[in-house]
């Protein structure tokens, strides 16, 4: 039942023509889609008109404290869905908008304390070496450690990026750009212990998923679902709270105190802005982590 407004409210946003963007579209799919299956099933809502403020105040909560969202895609979640209220709205299924007495977060707050050396070395211990889905987190957070990408290139990169020859990652940034990341000798080999001894066992019912990593169906690792895999090790180790900004910026942190090379720190700074507000300058010369044009084929 809600689904289905959802749909039409899309419908409309296609019909519009060529000056709506496909992947806006896309993303108003997916924000307003998990906030219809939020309140369907967890706030026991059928009908638009039952959603109150505090089945989004409820939704808010869920982003921060479950999902561990940063405040800019909370505050786009809610743009898409004030959107959709006011369509509502206009359709008379709505008689108010439940957004009007909710309060975005703001995008740039006090920064976020990171990990020490100690509470990542604990962090770690958590993972057991010797088990398919503890080799390969290990696995991921070395790839963390070494290249700084974020959770959702990380999750999103398949088998064939892993050029093992050259020791880089190579996955798209863009339409049109590849690019190509170093790893650490540590990274490397957790990856050939993940692939070797690991992933096929991970994939035998699905031995076609060209996803790199896995999760303990066969299918690609979701984001959140690396995400809970973490939490759940922080919290073993004593770490109450940590959001997925916390975690790669730790990484990042102490990467770029233990590298020695330049080139090295400045292809780290690419990845991370240690000073908040503040964009770190060019390298000078060629990064260690390089964009190039894709070929079309």
């Amino acid at each position: 039942m809600l689904q289905e407004a959802v749909e039409t409210y899309l419908a409309t946003l296609a019909e519009r023509g060529p000056g709506i963007n496909p992947h806006t579209v896309a993303a108003y799919r997916n924000d307003l889609s998990q906030f219809s299956l939020f309140v369907e099933q967890r706030r026991q809502r059928r009908h638009w008109s039952e959603v109150e403020s505090e089945d989004v105040q409820a939704y808010l909560e869920e982003m921060r404290q479950v999902r561990a969202y940063q405040p800019t895609t909370i505050s786009r979640k809610l743009a898409a869905l004030k959107t959709f209220f006011r369509y509502l709205q206009s359709l008379g299924l709505l008689e108010r908008n439940p957004l009007e007495m909710v309060q975005a977060p703001r995008a740039f707050g006090a920064s976020l304390p990171v990990l020490s050396a100690e509470q990542l070395a604990r962090l770690l211990e958590q993972i057991p070496p010797f088990t398919p889905t503890g080799m390969r987190d290990l696995a991921m957070v070395h790839v963390l450690y070494a290249t700084g990408m974020h959770l959702t290139e990380l999750v999103a990169l398949d088998m064939g990026c892993f050029d093992r020859l050259r020791g880089l990652l190579i996955y798209p940034r863009g339409e049109s750009r590849l690019r190509e990341c170093p790893l650490t000798a540590q990274a490397i080999m957790a990856l050939d212990q993940y692939l070797l001894r690991s992933r096929p066992y991970l994939v035998r019912h699905h031995p076609e998923e060209p996803g790199l990593f896995v999760n303990h169906h066969g299918r690609r690792l979701t984001r959140q679902g690396f995400w809970l895999v973490v939490r759940n090790y922080a919290q073993r180790a004593g770490i109450v709270e940590l959001t997925p900004c916390q975690l790669r910026q730790s990484l990042m942190i102490l990467a770029i105190k233990r590298c020695s090379e330049l080139q090295g720190v400045q292809a780290l700074l690419e990845h991370v802005h240690v000073s908040r507000g503040t964009r770190p300058p060019k390298p000078w010369g060629s990064s260690a982590c390089s964009d190039s044009r894709a070929q079309r084929g």
